[in-house]
């Protein structure tokens, strides 16, 4: 194998001992990568844009950085990108749609910790519009391929970001997760995905479609480079009163810890008519005997799951009047300018949008409230929970 895809495919930790032992620079690495994303993005069209000089000129500080004396910042010249519903400063942030196509910000407070940790930023990953698909297909260009096949879809709505750490286009991505924009296309390409808690990475920026619902999160392909990043990313922010109300603990801590005598339940379908195939009952065996090889106690049992549907009124999805108020609030008469610029599913969420009434949704927010209770009172007999995805 050549030099380039050697490092192209090494981990965020290898990346930094390898700084550290002067073994390669951050514009080595960094070139490296870039000539490797010249190469596959035409076929998977994992970035909406890349800001080659941006990230060059982050390498040579990095580098600077590295032959310093004294402590190094959490990622120092380890390549990154960024989801475009994330704000940053010095591109178009579309959040995936024609009608943000100009749209320019000021950096979210994620890609301010970014830039602080020393990270290099690549450019902004492909997502859905509004990230409301788990395909990532929009109409800013073509969808978002599998490098493991790319006739398959890399799933959505972080399916950029996934697709580029599992081709070598950077060894960490920033996504966002509010009902598995995050797992499922770490689980689609082989990758390690986190929904934090909710505001472990605070969120304070413009646009906010899922207030109560989104988390910030790590797509990595190593568990400690996702501890890397959650302690890069992770503690309280003013802006974000969620994010205070958990401490900033020590992530990388992990690994001197174990699971021996922890308590995991293991559901194959959370009690529901679901039928596993025999690769994802494969799996979830495999899964539980390295846990149990591990020293944890298994335990057949299926969480609640919430009672009833996910509609305000027939054909209107809860959480469309929030999408709605977020685009409204940065484009006032959002419909009337940019209804014509939709894909077909956004436009009928929008729509339905104008339409949500507050009475229905606090109906909505009070069920979840209740389940979300109903299931901190089931983990009280269980460490874990094993499912499939």
């Amino acid at each position: 194998m050549s030099a380039t895809p050697d490092l192209c495919h090494l981990s965020a930790s290898q990346l930094l001992e390898g700084y550290a032992r002067r073994a390669f620079s951050p514009v080595e690495v960094t070139r490296s990568v870039l000539d490797h994303m010249a190469k596959l993005e035409p076929t998977l069209h994992a970035f909406l844009v890349i800001d080659e000089d941006g990230a060059l000129r982050a390498a040579r500080a990095a580098e600077a950085t590295w032959l310093q004396a004294g402590e190094k910042p959490a990622l120092c010249g380890v390549p990154v990108s960024v989801k475009d519903t994330i704000e940053m400063a010095g591109m178009p942030t579309t959040y995936g749609s024609l009608a943000f196509r100009h749209n320019v910000c000021e950096d979210a407070e994620i890609v301010r910790r970014l830039r602080a940790a020393g990270a290099v930023i690549l450019g902004k990953t492909n997502t859905p519009e509004f990230a409301l698909s788990p395909r990532t297909e929009n109409r800013l260009g073509p969808p978002t391929s599998n490098p493991w096949n790319p006739a398959h879809t890399s799933g959505g709505s972080s399916g950029g970001g996934a697709a580029a750490v599992a081709s070598g286009m950077g060894p960490l991505a920033v996504g966002t997760d509010s009902a598995g924009s995050i797992r499922l296309p770490a689980a689609y390409q082989g990758l390690y995905g986190l929904k934090p808690t909710f505001q472990r990475i605070p969120s304070v920026q413009r646009w906010r479609a899922s207030p109560a619902r989104s988390h910030n999160g790590p797509i990595t392909r190593t568990v400690r480079d996702a501890a890397l990043m959650m302690d890069a990313l992770g503690g309280p922010h003013p802006g974000d009163p969620d994010a205070s109300l958990h401490p900033h603990p020590d992530y990388l801590a992990f690994a001197r810890g174990n699971v021996r005598g922890a308590r995991v339940a293991v559901s194959r379908n959370f009690g529901l008519r679901i039928r596993l195939d025999a690769i994802q009952m494969k799996m979830i065996e495999d899964a539980s005997a390295l846990l149990r090889d591990l020293g944890c106690v298994l335990v057949q049992a299926d969480p609640p799951v919430p009672q009833g549907g996910d509609e305000l009124a027939p054909g209107v999805w809860a959480y469309s009047g929030d999408h709605y108020a977020a685009a409204e609030a940065m484009i006032p008469d959002f419909w009337e300018k940019h209804a014509a610029d939709l894909t077909e599913g956004s436009r009928k969420i929008y729509d339905a949008g104008r339409k949500a009434l507050a009475w229905q949704y606090r109906g909505i927010l009070k069920r979840n409230r209740a389940f979300a209770e109903s299931m901190r009172q089931w983990f009280a007999d269980y460490d874990f929970l094993l499912a499939p995805c």
